[in-house]
C-alpha cells in the first residue's frame, strides 16, 4: 500500500513537471480566483515571445530583451471588485536579467520589499525578482489598500513561481 502511494505521488509530480516543460507554466505562474484571498484572476493569462515584445511593452521592450527576456506572461487581477490591476511575468535567460532591470528602475518613492530574491513597494505598483523571474504588479487606483493587496498578490505569484520551478526539476 504504502509503495503504490509513492508510485502515484511520484508519476503526480512526473506529470506536473511535464505539463510545466511544455509551456503550460504560464497558467501555473499565475494564482486562479481567490487562491490569494479577494483577489480573482479576470480573462486568460497573454503570452508574448521576445522577438513580439513590443506589442506589449511599446518602447521599453528593447531594454527587457537587452537583459535576456525569453517570454512574457501577463495577467489581469481585481482585487474585492474594488482595484483592478495587472500582473506580468517575465522569464529571463539567467538571474541578472532581472537585477539588471530592477537596478535600471528608480528606487525613489518606494521602499523595499522582502518578497523572493529582492523586491520593491511603490504606491501603486510592486516589482520582485526570484531567480529568472521578474514581476511586476501595477494597481489601476491608489487607495490606502493597495500596497497592501499587492503584497498578498506578489506573496502568492511568488508561490506559483516557486512550485513550477520545482516542478520543472523533477
Amino acid at each position: 500500500m504504502r509503495c503504490s502511494s509513492l508510485l502515484v505521488l511520484a508519476a503526480c509530480c512526473l506529470l506536473v513537471g511535464c505539463v510545466v516543460k511544455r509551456g503550460s507554466a504560464t497558467m501555473s505562474f499565475f494564482p486562479e480566483s481567490n487562491e490569494v484571498p479577494k483577489w480573482t484572476k479576470v480573462g486568460k493569462t497573454r503570452t508574448f515571445k521576445a522577438a513580439d515584445l513590443w506589442q506589449y511593452i511599446d518602447g521599453d521592450a528593447e531594454k527587457y530583451i537587452q537583459a535576456g527576456v525569453q517570454e512574457t506572461f501577463t495577467a489581469n487581477y481585481r482585487y474585492e471588485d474594488s482595484i483592478d490591476a495587472v500582473a506580468d511575468i517575465h522569464v529571463m535567460a539567467t538571474p541578472a536579467g532581472p537585477r539588471e532591470i530592477m537596478d535600471s528602475e528608480p528606487a525613489q518613492d518606494s521602499r523595499p520589499l522582502q518578497v523572493a530574491d529582492s523586491g520593491r513597494l511603490y504606491e501603486a505598483s510592486l516589482i520582485f525578482r526570484d531567480g529568472p523571474y521578474l514581476v511586476r504588479l501595477v494597481a489601476f487606483k491608489q487607495s490606502p489598500e493597495v500596497a497592501n493587496a499587492l503584497v498578498e498578490l506578489a506573496r502568492g505569484i511568488e508561490k506559483k513561481i516557486r512550485f513550477a520551478a520545482l516542478a520543472a526539476k523533477w
